[in-house]
């Protein structure tokens, strides 16, 4: 999904400068950019290229070919093989649904779809109908899991979207770290690895000075309102889901970003925080023991609050 993250980056001076020994490279994958930033070392850009395609292979709801987009037209009530990669990501993600209480929920692919944030476009708001139609086929619950096989009890649709991005930017680290690398930034629409000491900035959405947040060896990823909506008679319905209603989430949030170990645990629980509101973001979060910066929609302005 889109993200909210101006990535400004600035060494500590204790790390070494960004400058002409920083090689970036940058390109497109699962429907956005990318961006790696890395010191006093040299990366083929093909090789990350390559490992990205192969994810997208995996995860794309835009390729038909992709496992993923084979398995959504897999038949219901049979096992399925999928790959380790796959099946890993799914039991994240099931594992996941159940912390947040559903809030973050992949097997919306259906119900995204009719809303138009999918691979598949609209150009009027859903009927009632056509929203608890796809809703009542709309949950990773109907979703089972068994030795690298997978089952569907429903005609589902499974989309990733909100958490395969934050694993591509994992991967890559990972990469990265094998090859002995120890100074880098990594960057998948807006979700961020950053190995060593580097400060990123969040937008606000009043586009006023970013918030700066110091990551060491540590993942970030943001999710918010107010770049990517669809606008019916003049009324914006933003791109988060609320999986228990069907409907685009309507919250006091306008941002939340989560600082992780692991970017895909971060991007997922980003989303879910979106979709259920302040309030109980901030009991998740104290569960969890996870650091939050939750921007706060206010009549005429916006509120801040970390939690660490």
């Amino acid at each position: 999904m889109p993200k909210l993250l101006i990535i400004f980056i600035f060494l500590f001076l204790s790390a070494c400068s960004v400058d002409d020994t920083t090689q970036t490279i940058t390109g497109t994958t699962m429907g956005t950019s990318y961006s790696i930033k890395i010191n006093n070392h040299h990366v083929l850009k093909s090789i990350i290229d390559k490992r990205l395609s192969e994810i997208e292979q995996v995860f794309s709801t835009w390729n038909e070919a992709s496992e993923l987009s084979q398995l959504n037209k897999a038949p219901i009530n049979q096992w399925i093989k999928v790959s380790d990669e796959l099946f890993f990501v799914l039991s994240q993600a099931k594992k996941i649904h159940k912390q947040t209480q559903g809030f973050f929920d992949s097997g919306m692919g259906r119900l995204i779809n009719v809303w138009g944030f999918g691979a598949i476009k609209v150009q009027e708001k859903p009927s009632r109908e056509k929203i608890t139609q796809a809703l009542a086929m709309s949950s990773i619950e109907y979703l089972r899991l068994s030795n690298s096989r997978v089952k569907k009890l429903k005609d589902m649709h499974i989309n990733l979207s909100a958490i395969v991005k934050g694993y591509g930017v994992d991967i890559v680290a990972n990469m990265l770290i094998k090859q002995g690398l120890k100074n880098f930034m990594v960057e998948i629409g807006g979700e961020v690895m950053a190995q060593s000491q580097w400060t990123i900035g969040i937008e606000k959405p009043n586009h006023s000075i970013p918030i700066a947040i110091e990551l060491k060896n540590q993942a970030i990823a943001t999710s918010g309102d107010y770049r990517n909506y669809l606008k019916w008679q003049g009324k914006k319905y933003q791109h988060i889901l609320n999986p228990h209603t069907g409907l685009p989430a309507n919250t006091d949030l306008s941002s939340v970003s989560v600082i992780h170990n692991s970017t895909m645990m971060a991007d997922a629980y980003a989303t879910a925080m979106m979709a259920m509101g302040s309030q109980k973001a901030k009991i998740l979060a104290q569960q969890l023991n996870l650091s939050v910066v939750l921007i706060l929609s206010q009549q005429h302005d916006f509120k801040v609050l970390k939690i660490h």
